[in-house]
């Protein structure tokens, strides 16, 4: 009885054992799953300067995921563009780092090209002749092979965080927040302007699964299945095809949590703040009723990046960072019910 008593009381601590040997295992394998870089924003208001603070300038190839804090009291992004190989080897032939070379090339006539538009001593042709004329001698190589958009988090409201997953090549990246302050200064002119690295070492991390797709083009706008239901979920946005728009730039996709998604007022200054060249739009935050809550910004055709959501019962807009984006179908409202 003895024996059988002490093998009873053996056999339950060994199973208690081998649990937690087991929760452990999973833990450390799931830690492993994980290829995390953490990202805030913030603002050096005595030096007027805006800033990413990453938890590293260095990570490996494969899905990465993107814990974006805004800790500043203007609206932010982080977008990435993939430095081509030419850039690279100019900003070695100019003696220049990497990210130097970008910002004097590329960074700083946008801006002083950008400045006599806004202030109305040139027409919009004329400031995009002179910024491309300008780049094309400073940058060619942003032209021709160009330097992809590779995704990022999207639009996240002052104060607030968002999550955003997107698979990353070996290579060189560029990072930037081209919102405006007060002043039609963009930030990426005042310090957010960061680079990183992703080595050849390829990461463990899986590709996300998602509960909802949102699909964008250039000719059906931003497409999804409904409904969206309020509590966490995986939302993937798929780029269907890319495009240049009138402001230069392609599209992206945002959501935005609105006060009323009936307020038509709302929505189209929400839409006019999406566009860049105008001294209203991008600048600082968006227009009061709107919060946004995160994104995945422009990628190349059939490329996908994924956000990481915790919704709550509301009204919510898909939408663009395009001129009109209501015109082009990239603006789309629905509501999460109780």
């Amino acid at each position: 009885m003895k024996y059988s008593k002490l093998w009873g009381i053996f056999s339950q601590l060994l199973i208690v054992t081998l649990f937690f040997s087991f929760s452990l295992i999973s833990c450390t394998e799931k830690e492993k799953d994980v290829n995390t870089v953490e990202v805030t924003a913030k603002h050096d208001a005595e030096n007027n300067q805006h800033i990413f603070d990453l938890s590293t300038k260095e990570t490996k190839s494969g899905w990465v995921t993107f814990n974006f804090n805004n800790a500043s009291p203007s609206d932010h992004f982080f977008m990435l563009y993939k430095v081509p190989e030419a850039a690279i080897q100019a900003a070695e032939e100019a003696g220049e780092p990497v990210l130097q070379h970008w910002y004097g090339a590329i960074t700083a006539p946008f801006q002083e090209q950008f400045n006599p538009y806004i202030n109305g001593n040139v027409g919009y042709g004329e400031f995009v002749d002179n910024l491309v004329a300008e780049i094309s001698e400073k940058g060619p190589w942003f032209f021709d092979p160009g330097a992809p958009p590779m995704g990022g988090p999207g639009f996240t409201a002052a104060g607030s965080s968002s999550v955003t997953t997107v698979y990353l090549d070996p290579g060189e990246y560029i990072v930037e927040c081209y919102v405006k302050d007060e002043e039609q200064v963009f930030h990426s002119y005042i310090g957010m302007l960061e680079q990183l690295t992703v080595t050849s070492e390829k990461a463990e991390a899986e590709e996300p699964r998602a509960h909802k797709t949102v699909t964008i083009s250039s000719e059906n706008g931003i497409v999804f299945t409904g409904p969206f239901e309020a509590g966490e979920q995986v939302v993937e946005v798929h780029y269907a095809d890319q495009t240049t728009y009138s402001h230069l730039l392609g599209h992206n996709v945002q959501l935005v949590k609105l006060e009323d998604a009936e307020d038509d007022s709302l929505l189209q200054s929400l839409g006019e703040w999406m566009n860049w060249t105008t001294p209203f739009g991008l600048t600082k935050n968006a227009p009061t009723g709107a919060k946004f809550v995160g994104g995945v910004m422009a990628m190349t055709e059939g490329q996908s990046g994924y956000m990481h959501l915790d919704l709550e019962p509301g009204d919510y807009a898909w939408i663009a960072e395009v001129p009109d984006p209501a015109d082009k179908g990239m603006l789309k409202t629905f509501t999460i019910s109780e």
